[in-house]
């Protein structure tokens, strides 16, 4: 079996489809001469595969189809959209804000009726948090929406040296962001600059904060950059030198001064696969 065919089995596996699934990809993207793991993260692919098995049978399986796309987050996302905090699952990666700024991050531990245990996770600023302290929660579901609510740390509870947050329920959980590719967190060194001549527009050094083949968020600690504008973004990934062209399509003003959603929107094939490549290894080794 080739490399190719090999990583393209790890990607299909980590995205949950059995052997048929994967087979039936693998199977119509070569009859039209498209690259499987582009099928994975593309809609447009995906479709045009999809197009292609219905042309040659007159009566598809639309439940198996229906199937995949889910596992492959093609389903439109207001399908799974959390409307209550009681339905966050276990394990929950999360970050309680406690200012605009300042966060402690925190995971879903226990589910109760009115109330959430929620553990938190070695930081610098864990023992800020204290009983009545009023914040906000952000999380991400699947890596694809970002949700926010607010909260109130109704006490502090210690277990076996572990701390717990006792948080009642929300009813309000709004979505923050929806995204189409899978977003991870990293610290990525990188340096960006608006479009253009040098001379005219220097490089500023920036860590790139979370990742997606679709766009990252950028971290600079000040603010330079408005939506709309063109940059140009270099960093390094698996000993790779990346550059991609990208616009500016969101401030984000919940966080830090200097954060920036950003838009990837030229990239040659190979800083692609990198990018896939990098994102799906993440996927297998940090459970959703």
């Amino acid at each position: 079996m080739s490399s190719i065919l090999n990583e393209y089995r790890q990607a299909a596996k980590i995205r949950g489809l059995n052997a048929k699934e994967s087979n039936f990809i693998h199977e119509y993207a070569q009859k039209l001469h498209l690259d499987p793991n582009r099928v994975l993260v593309n809609k447009e692919f995906f479709d045009a595969i999809v197009k292609e098995y219905k042309k040659n049978n007159p009566k598809p399986d639309e439940i198996f189809i229906n199937t995949i796309k889910e596992k492959l987050n093609f389903i439109p996302t207001l399908a799974r959209r959390l409307y209550s905090s009681k339905d966050i699952p276990k394990n929950q990666k999360a970050k309680f804000y406690f200012s605009n700024v300042d966060y402690v991050p925190i995971t879903l531990s226990t589910q109760y009726d009115s109330y959430a245990l929620w553990k938190v996770e070695l930081h610098g600023k864990m023992d800020m948090l204290k009983p009545k302290m009023r914040g906000f929660i952000i999380f991400e579901e699947k890596h694809l929406i970002a949700y926010k609510f607010d909260a109130i740390i109704e006490d502090v509870l210690v277990f076996h040296n572990e701390k717990f947050l006792k948080i009642p329920h929300s009813n309000n959980l709004k979505v923050l962001a929806k995204r189409r590719y899978p977003r991870i967190d990293v610290n990525i060194p990188a340096i960006v600059k608006r479009k253009g001549k040098l001379r005219d527009n220097p490089y500023y050094k920036c860590t790139i904060c979370n990742l997606s083949e679709g766009g990252a968020k950028i971290c600079l600690g000040e603010d330079l950059f408005h939506p709309g504008e063109e940059l140009e973004l270099k960093f390094k990934l698996n000993m790779e030198d990346m550059e991609v062209q990208s616009k500016v399509i969101a401030k984000i003003a919940y966080e830090a001064p200097g954060q920036y959603g950003v838009q990837f929107l030229h990239m040659d094939p190979h800083m692609r696969f990198v990018l896939n490549k990098y994102i799906n290894m993440y996927l297998k080794e940090s459970p959703i």
